[in-house]
């Protein structure tokens, strides 16, 4: 390639010196790093990590683009063909395309003050595998090979294999004995992580001032489980005390990880993307564009000036449930250790060190993690978050659950909607919208809040004690960090467990699916009990023994189901855009089931709209239509504001 083409990666994807770029890259490329007609894809949907033929991955790097991780080194292969170039394809390295050779002299001339211990460290690595070998040193093969070890997801005692057979194959290679020394080589590039006691019942971590205590300080359980063993010959009948531990937790220390993203260039240079590189046209391109992000950015400008520093997101599920603010503790230190005081990091790209100081912005987690990280109870009367202590709910007496009402009041005033009896509730929406709930409000409902944290004891023969009824469970732990009553939007829902339910609710509803469907008698009999939808009440069967529906606006006939099923089922995807959906479909027994998040997700966005176009009526129909809409609306990558 001439020295103009040098840049051909960025230029347009349709363009001509783009494909020419992709094609030299692929002719390049396949023979050294092709497995039969495979090798892993660059693009930014695979990020190197699956497998795919040559046809795909051209047509997956023309629709897509490159990794951005990727990009220098795609180009660099590229450019092997040309002579001039001064490029060797003996001196790439293939296999890893991070540049992850060995340049242990260079990693250990840029750590700022190294220490005793990693100094004898990265001597100790920089010893070559086997005498004579130049292409790798001991530590790099190691480091190559468990990471090969967590890619392809070989166990411990594969990996174990794996060294004795190379050790039986090459005797003079420099390689760990076992599996367990191999970590331990890991381990010393400070990736590893530490083991903290907890109480059983999760009370308590012993940790910090409580490190060296035996028992739990609230329930009383000891640190350890005692097993006892019997001597191993008649003259020793004495018995072996065993201690094992009751509960462990292994934490991932932050500070060293956050180091990391910036010894590498091209990481580091992504890490201040968010304030050189984007576009900023007053629509939503990146988190950077948030209103959170901009008023956290505006309350602390010593701490946005620096590009570098993070924001964090921490997402979770609902397990230990309310105690997770005991596991926190230690994350929670490292935060505020982290904003108060910073680490001293060195940045690869601009080859100097600076202060790294974090935050965290927000969490996510689905509904039921909402409660578990953030204190307030989203179960029963005051279960939403954001209306708080005006949540409109109330209890359906046929189905048994709450309901959640007059939504409509989030609407502008003037609104159609507000004024529509028929379609909602039998009356007019003449109310505001609740005043929601700052951190630092909440922070000073609580301020006299007692967190009780692990199990409770059930003692035989005490009578069930009512529960309070306050939304709060406890005053969440990261309040004890200094900014976090001040963040504007302190807790997110995640929109694929949203879409499932969804999903699951619309699929089981529109089929009619046995334990699925929402329209059922009680349903029925609750509509009735409100005086709304008089057409949809039960009725009473011809001999008075049992309770009839009459079919809903939105129920299908079997002819229809088996034509909703079938779009579904005989849908063809482009490759690796979606799993085999079709899998999931029962056309006998005219039902869809087993699918997981990202199917339901692919389903309502692109899918859902064609089976109901022709198995709807058109009334209906539209409103699924309009569903789909506006979900790709949210999940768009360029959101604007006034048109969504």
């Amino acid at each position: 390639m001439d020295e103009d083409e040098n840049i051909w990666i960025y230029l347009p994807k349709h363009s001509q010196g783009y494909r020419k770029g992709v094609n030299a890259f692929l002719d390049n490329a396949f023979p050294k790093l092709a497995v039969g007609d495979e090798m892993t894809c660059p693009c930014r949907n695979c990020k190197n990590s699956k497998w795919q033929r040559r046809e795909f991955i051209y047509d997956h790097l023309i629709c897509s683009g490159p990794y951005p991780l990727y990009v220098n080194w795609i180009v660099e292969v590229s450019q092997i063909l040309s002579p001039n170039n001064g490029s060797d394809d003996e001196d790439m390295d293939w296999e890893n395309n991070l540049h992850f050779g060995d340049n242990l002299d260079e990693m250990l001339d840029r750590t700022n003050g190294p220490t005793v211990d990693s100094k004898r460290f990265y001597e100790e690595g920089k010893q070559p595998l086997y005498p004579g070998c130049k292409k790798f040193s001991r530590l790099s093969f190691i480091v190559r090979l468990y990471s090969l070890k967590c890619v392809h997801g070989i166990t411990e005692l594969g990996f174990g294999d794996i060294l004795e057979l190379i050790r039986d194959a090459f005797p003079e290679a420099n390689i760990p004995l076992s599996f367990y020394a191999a970590k331990n080589v890991i381990k010393e590039l400070g990736l590893d992580y530490k083991k903290i006691h907890a109480c059983p019942n999760h009370c308590m971590l012993y940790w910090g001032e409580d490190e060296k205590e035996d028992s739990c300080k609230t329930c009383g359980l000891s640190r350890w489980i005692v097993r006892e063993k019997k001597g191993t010959s008649d003259s020793n009948p004495e018995k072996v005390i065993h201690k094992v531990l009751a509960n462990v937790m292994r934490y991932f220390p932050l500070k060293p990880r956050l180091q990391r993203l910036f010894m590498c260039k091209d990481f580091s240079e992504l890490m201040v993307w968010h304030a050189v590189g984007h576009q900023r046209d007053g629509k939503v391109r990146h988190l950077a564009d948030a209103e959170a992000w901009k008023t956290m950015d505006a309350r602390y400008p010593q701490f946005s000036s620096e590009n570098r520093n993070i924001r964090l997101g921490l997402a979770a599920d609902d397990s230990p449930k309310n105690s997770i603010d005991v596991y926190m503790q230690p994350l929670v230190a490292e935060l505020t250790e982290l904003w108060n005081e910073g680490i001293q990091t060195y940045d690869a790209f601009t080859d100097q060190t600076f202060i790294l100081r974090a935050s965290i912005l927000w969490t996510i987690s689905d509904f039921p993690g909402y409660a578990m990280l953030s204190g307030w109870s989203t179960k029963g009367y005051l279960g939403c978050p954001i209306c708080n202590y005006e949540t409109s709910s109330m209890y359906l007496k046929y189905s048994k659950k709450m309901c959640y009402m007059n939504h409509s009041k989030f609407l502008d005033s003037d609104h159609k909607w507000r004024f529509d009896k028929r379609r909602f509730n039998g009356q007019i929406e003449m109310g505001q919208p609740p005043a929601i709930l700052s951190g630092t409000d909440i922070e000073d409902l609580l301020s006299n809040f007692q967190n009780q944290f692990g199990k409770k004891k059930k003692e035989p023969g005490r009578k069930k004690v009512k529960k309070v009824d306050s939304p709060f469970k406890k005053k969440s732990v990261f309040f004890n960090l200094p900014y976090w009553s001040h963040n504007l939007h302190r807790h997110n829902l995640d929109v694929m467990h949203i879409e499932k339910n969804i999903c699951d609710n619309i699929l089981g509803t529109l089929l009619n699916m046995a334990g699925k469907t929402k329209d059922y008698v009680n349903a029925r009999l609750d509509l009735q009990e409100l005086g709304i939808r008089k057409a949809l009440h039960p009725v009473r069967s011809l001999d008075g023994k049992h309770l009839e529906i009459r079919a809903a606006v939105f129920d299908m006939t079997n002819k229809e189901k088996d034509l909703f099923c079938a779009v579904l089922k005989n849908v063809k995807l482009p490759y690796g855009s979606a799993s085999n959906i079709s899998r999931y479909v029962h056309t006998e027994e005219r039902k869809i089931s087993g699918y997981k998040s990202h199917n339901a997700h692919f389903l309502l966005h692109y899918l859902l709209q064609f089976a109901v176009k022709k198995s709807l009526k058109p009334e209906v129909a539209t409103i699924f239509i309009r569903l789909g809409a506006f979900l790709r609306g949210i999940w768009s990558k360029v959101i604007d504001l006034n048109e969504l």
